[in-house]
């Protein structure tokens, strides 16, 4: 009887094994280059979104600076003519005071009354003069230094430093991108190239030209308009300086009325506020009503160069450049960073190549749905101004191919 000896067979399997282990390291560092490539690339695209993003805040930020200093010259400006207006006003009371006691000193009592209650108004009068000559040049210094402040703001706008700001923002997220590096543009496949280079050298004429000075007299009326809607919008304000401060009574053989007015001059050289004040009467005749005559020697009146001969208003402010009309802006950023050439540990290289991501941001005006700012317009539509800070600022796409990232 044979025996069957059975030869040990180990050692066959292992170059299966190592196959199916090399197999499975190439998969993994194929993987991790491909995961590492892809979060590089969105790390470069997240930086060109928040650089971009970044500059059109800046840029809005500035224009609703000039807004709002538009705004407060022009409220401060028309408070000074509330201030001239009430002056006029409190003389007019202490010269029909005056009026009244020559007429009444010699009635016994009543005369010491209207004597103890001139003394009172003239106190009033001195007061409020003396606070007037205060207060009218304070308002106009105030009003150059924000003039100064618009004129600080502009330079920044023409100086251009967006690529800087950019370029802060983009390193954050890696501190080797650069952001709008004209090299890199060249670099870059010719239809994403030519639409780039288009975008940032319109950029770099666009945003120092955006804001335009203009003066009062040559803006065509703008500022005369935005301080008249100012006027009306504030009832208060409306009364006092637009002349209805005033009243009349009718008696059956005679009438009394109160007339008041504040007239308003701006130039480029100066402003002036100029109020008046009287009280008329007149009475009935056999043919009809007498001429109105003036309740003693001269009206009374005051002005903002009374106590302040150099009082400038607003001379000048700064708008949106060009005629009335919608306008926005476009602030692009090509973030680029250097891919170095790698080596696997299977002997693949990979050729050095650059990363690059294109966004674009729009700054424009959009007029919020409630009334918190005077609309300068009688329509239901108001063109982008510098008289309210509606600036907004949002991702947009690259016109025309939108953002995107190159390989």
């Amino acid at each position: 009887m044979q025996a069957t000896i059975r030869m040990p067979q180990s050692g066959q399997v292992a170059p299966v094994a190592l196959f199916g282990v090399l197999i499975a390291g190439a998969v993994l560092v194929t993987m991790f280059n491909t995961g590492r490539k892809i979060a590089e690339k969105s790390q470069v695209a997240n930086a060109a979104d928040a650089a971009a993003y970044s500059g059109a805040v800046w840029t809005a930020r500035h224009l609703n600076f000039m807004a709002y200093t538009n705004r407060a010259m022009v409220a401060n400006h028309a408070a000074v003519g509330h201030l001239v207006s009430y002056v006029s006003w409190i003389r007019y009371i202490d010269d029909s005071i005056e009026y009244i006691d020559r007429i009444t000193q010699f009635i016994p009592y009543v005369g010491q009354y209207v004597d103890v209650v001139e003394q009172l108004a003239k106190s009033v009068r001195d007061t409020t003069q003396q606070a007037a000559a205060v207060a009218v040049p304070a308002v106009d210094g105030w009003n150059a230094n924000l003039r100064a402040a618009q004129l600080e703001v502009q330079t920044s706008l023409a100086l251009d430093p967006l690529n800087d700001l950019m370029q802060q923002t983009a390193r954050r997220w890696d501190p080797a991108i650069r952001v709008n590096d004209r090299q890199a543009i060249g670099k870059l496949p010719h239809e994403v190239s030519a639409v780039v280079q288009a975008q940032l050298i319109g950029q770099l004429v666009r945003v120092p030209t955006f804001v335009e000075r203009f003066t009062a007299g040559s803006d065509h009326g703008a500022i005369g308009e935005l301080i008249d809607a100012s006027i009306r919008a504030d009832n208060d304000m409306r009364r006092w300086i637009t002349g209805e401060r005033g009243w009349q009574e009718n008696l059956l053989l005679a009438q009394i009325r109160k007339q008041g007015g504040t007239r308003h001059t701006q130039t480029a050289s100066g402003a002036d506020w100029r109020a008046t004040d009287q009280l008329q009467h007149r009475t009935r005749g056999l043919f009809g009503w007498h001429r109105w005559r003036r309740v003693g020697d001269r009206p009374s009146s005051a002005s903002a160069s009374e106590f302040d001969s150099s009082y400038d208003g607003v001379p000048h402010y700064y708008n949106v450049a060009g005629s009335p009309g919608d306008r926005s802006l476009r602030i692009a950023a090509l973030a680029t960073r250097p891919q170095p050439q790698t080596r696997s540990q299977f002997g693949l290289a990979t050729e050095a190549s650059m990363l690059a991501a294109v966004a674009t941001a729009k700054v424009e005006f959009v007029r919020p749905d409630d009334g918190s700012f005077t609309r300068l317009d009688t329509g239901r539509h108001e063109y982008a101004n510098l008289f309210n800070p509606f600036w907004e600022a949002k991702l947009a796409p690259l016109e025309p191919l939108g953002r995107q990232v190159v390989p």
